[in-house]
């Protein structure tokens, strides 16, 4: 139990550090942190030859769950987590605790229905803040001062319902402890790079440029029931910076209900960035780093034209005795 003990700095069930006692049925620990939408994860297996967690020590649902790893010197607090489910399996029993982000409460995934009339996308995302509890961050951009004329939610939970403005705009929204963080895409690539692995450094990598489903401009429409007259919006960016690769001469053409130019606009602009986004990607894997968490931005050097500056999608942190500790993350390029 070495190499687990080695990057396992505390565990605590329903507030209480049982650390000393689990460690020496524990056989592996994975956090999934994800930027936005889904709720971040963990889940913790347990070898269970003496019955202890099919019997006293079984957990409650709904129990608390912390977990840091790393070392005491660079720990990463995974987080306050609420357990949501529990599994067994026989021969050689093996019980498995699993736990998703107590941020994203019951009320945030209970679904809902409301009309939004006549505000701006910083409103909307305040009543829900203000709704949970939470306290919405993130500097206001003239993106977020856009007023929707309506807005519908329709039999969907909070957090789906924010992840769907959020694409249509070209916005994250993402809850983390007691904050509903809202920001600009543009600006989370702004960000500086916070990590630089070298070709070398990489355990394993992948990495993929694809021309297909990218577009060159956007074009979004409505249409006027009473005269059945159609207005077109386009959207062309001046410039790309940093382009790898050609993109294709098609025309994202999309539907929108927006009154105003600038709706318009921000939606023909966040429906060509969306589909473009993706057009670099890749993953890459490297002995456990407690700073390549999601929602970062990164530098890549020595991978040819893939070198360069990255975001961080998602990260996934594994620790086991098989492999100690082991970091992998979902990427994107960005200015690609």
């Amino acid at each position: 139990m070495e190499t687990l003990k080695q990057h396992l700095v505390q565990v605590t069930i329903a507030g209480r550090n049982v650390t000393a006692d689990v460690t020496p049925y524990l056989s592996q620990v994975g956090y999934n942190d994800k930027e936005e939408a889904e709720s971040d994860d963990i889940a913790l297996i347990f070898d269970d030859a003496e019955g202890r967690w099919q019997q006293g020590w079984y957990p409650q649902q709904g129990d608390t769950l912390t977990v840091t790893i790393g070392s005491p010197e660079a720990p990463l607090a995974c987080g306050l987590f609420e357990i949501d489910e529990i599994e067994l399996e026989l021969a050689p029993d093996q019980v498995t605790v699993k736990g998703i982000a107590a941020a994203v409460t019951r009320a945030l995934r209970t679904r809902n229905s409301k009309a939004f009339e006549k505000q701006t996308l910083r409103q909307i995302a305040q009543y829900f803040a203000t709704k949970h509890g939470l306290r919405l961050t993130g500097d206001e951009t003239e993106l977020q001062r856009i007023e929707v004329d309506r807005k519908t939610q329709e039999r969907q939970t909070d957090l789906s319902f924010l992840a769907g403005l959020g694409s249509e705009y070209d916005i994250v929204f993402s809850v983390r402890g007691d904050q509903l963080i809202f920001i600009d895409r543009d600006a989370l690539d702004a960000q500086p790079e916070v990590l630089t692995f070298a070709r070398e450094e990489l355990s394993k990598g992948r990495f993929i440029d694809k021309t297909s489903q990218t577009y060159g401009e956007a074009s979004v429409a409505s249409r006027e029931m009473k005269t059945n007259s159609v207005h077109r919006w386009t959207y062309t960016p001046a410039v790309v910076e940093n382009q790898k690769g050609t993109l294709s001469k098609e025309v994202w053409q999309g539907e929108t209900t927006a009154t105003t130019s600038a709706q318009a606009q921000a939606q023909a602009r966040a429906g060509l960035r969306n589909n473009n986004r993706d057009k670099v990607t890749g993953s890459i894997t490297v002995p456990g780093n407690v700073r390549l968490v999601a929602g970062i931005n990164i530098r890549l050097t020595g991978v040819g034209a893939f070198s360069g500056k990255w975001h961080v999608i998602s990260s996934s942190h594994t620790v086991n005795n098989a492999d100690g500790y082991v970091t992998t993350a979902t990427i994107r390029r960005i200015g690609a």
